[in-house]
């Protein structure tokens, strides 16, 4: 019969059954003879009316299972557990799949699998994660099949999560779905899954095809690194430095179902915005000190508006962070710690080199201020070779679009953005600044006319009609931080950096970084934390 199976693969084939699996209120498992397999199904407890329709696949199969036996509920939930080739392998039905310790399962299993058996130019959807802005996760799909780049991926910046396309193994069926589970739909009876497992096990050891060797990019860390990781994640947490380090949802939401977070459901504090700062005031109440541990034992709720959990995940779950230790990058995204490949890395870092340095990088006094306006307020007053533009907004496109060309003018060629460095998203926002109002410069003679009203008579345009000549100009970066750069950037900035740094000089402008130095005492500033909402 055709069955839809939800395949995970354990880490480890000697970890206790009840590490594995949450197995409070579930019956004595029932085994099931297999050849060169052992076979347990493990079904929660149950008390409704009405046996779902996937119960069937079992019936019959062994005298212990009676028609009664999975309940009368449609949201019964069962796991069969079976052991091969020195491997486990959890496969749920219904709701199953809450039983499944989430530690315990391989990260990824689902996806190397389908990227070794999927057809590259027939695939209908994909999940990712982009270092473009902070936390942006995105699902394209096609109404037809098409290849992997149609469904506009960056093989530099996007972290491919899950995948869904045809595949090349007719044993598989003909559709299949990779992330941790591998989600496949076989014409198969339950003795033959034992085999169907060795198959897929061999496809998932299998190099990735060279369609797909980008994915390398980003590989997941060894237990080793992570154990390191780990203790360096709890560290930053504690001394709150929060620079590329964030608070996020690991999944794709339906906004239009809920109104805010909670971390304890018997708690009415509701967060309508997430901030790493929460995390922190929620352990502080509770008297608990931060551990890799207790990220993983608490969990933040997604609340509908009757203030019901309609979505939880492991705070650990909700981490994002970039560290990097010696001269490795690793990334924390979904539970999973990612190190970025060295030849990827050698080849940014080569791009940055060709980055030139602002000539004019001494007319920038130290930075002590809190806020950027400040800063740049003051600078201007000081030195009058510069031309405040912070905050100066034009209204410009559709809907209520409003644009900051740049923040400071020098003499009547130099547009430079300032940004304190706070991590990368304050990067991603710095560079994609930089880039819109470059392109607006010199390719739309109606923003030019709207900049022009907002300039000094010194520097106003001319003609803003005729196009200016992007060579007369430099567009420049200027980041207050202590940081070599741009060298020191986490890698996903660096690459921002890179991607930008090619787009707007191949418009004409010269482009320059330039480093702002840091006063250390705003280092030490605390930031101001989120409020708390108290329903």
């Amino acid at each position: 019969m055709k069955i839809k199976l939800s395949i995970y693969k354990t880490k480890r084939f000697s970890d206790a059954i009840d590490q594995v699996l949450n197995l409070e209120r579930v019956k004595r498992p029932v085994e099931f003879e297999m050849e060169d397999a052992r076979a347990y199904l493990y079904v929660k407890e149950y008390m409704d009316p009405k046996p779902p329709e996937w119960t069937t696949f079992f019936m019959g199969q062994n005298p212990g299972i009676e028609p009664d036996f999975f309940g009368m509920n449609s949201s019964t939930g069962a796991v069969l557990v079976i052991e091969a080739n020195n491997s486990r392998y959890l496969i749920p039905f219904g709701t199953g799949h809450h039983l499944i310790n989430d530690g315990s399962i391989v990260k990824g299993f689902g996806l190397k699998t389908t990227l070794n058996s999927i057809e590259h130019k027939k695939i209908r959807s994909l999940d990712k994660g982009s270092h473009n802005e902070t936390n942006l996760l995105t699902r394209s799909q096609s109404s037809k099949e098409v290849d992997i780049y149609n469904l506009k991926i960056d093989s530099e910046m996007d972290i491919l999560t899950t995948l869904t396309g045809t595949s090349t193994e007719d044993v598989l069926g003909s559709k299949i779905t990779g992330k941790d589970a591998f989600v496949i739909m076989p014409d198969i009876e339950l003795k033959a899954i034992p085999a169907l497992l060795t198959k897929i096990d061999s496809i998932y050891l299998l190099p990735l095809p060279e369609e797909f060797e980008w994915v390398n990019n980003i590989k997941e860390a060894d237990e080793q690194e992570v154990e390191i990781l780990d203790s360096l994640l709890i560290d930053r947490i504690k001394e709150k430095d929060f620079n590329d380090l964030w608070l996020g949802e690991p999944e794709i939401i339906d906004w239009e179902n809920q109104i805010g977070y909670c971390f304890d459901k018997r708690q009415r504090f509701i967060h309508e915005t997430l901030s790493i700062y929460h995390v922190c005031d929620y352990f502080d109440g509770k008297k608990t000190e931060v551990t890799v541990d207790e990220l993983k034992k608490n969990y933040l709720h997604v609340l509908n508006a009757d203030f019901e959990s309609i979505k939880k995940w492991s705070l650990y779950r909700c981490l994002y962070a970039e560290i990097k230790e010696g001269d490795q990058n690793y990334i924390l995204r979904d539970s999973i710690w990612y190190v970025a490949d060295r030849n990827f890395v050698s080849t940014i870092d080569d791009e940055m080199k060709k980055i030139i340095h602002y000539e004019e990088s001494d007319k920038f006094p130290v930075y002590s201020y809190k806020r950027e306006e400040d800063y740049n307020k003051k600078l201007c007053q000081d030195d009058n070779s510069f031309t405040h533009m912070d905050q100066k907004f034009i209204h410009h496109g559709g809907g209520k679009s409003k644009i900051e060309f740049c923040d400071l003018i020098r003499g009547q060629s130099d547009f430079i953005h300032v940004k304190y460095y706070t991590g990368s998203q304050s990067m991603s926002h710095l560079f994609s600044q930089g880039f819109i109002g470059s392109e607006l410069f010199i390719s739309d003679s109606e923003f030019r006319g709207k900049l022009n009203e907002k300039l000094p008579a010194h520097i106003k345009l001319a003609d803003h009609i005729n196009r200016p000549d992007a060579k007369k100009y430099k567009l420049v970066f200027a980041i207050a931080s202590n940081k070599n750069l741009p060298e020191d950037l986490p890698l996903f900035s660096k690459v921002n950096l890179k991607n930008f740094h090619k787009s707007i000089t191949n418009f004409g402008y010269e482009v320059r970084i330039c480093k702002i130095a840091v006063d250390p005492d705003i280092y030490k500033k605390k930031l101001c934390k989120p409020q708390k909402n108290k329903l």
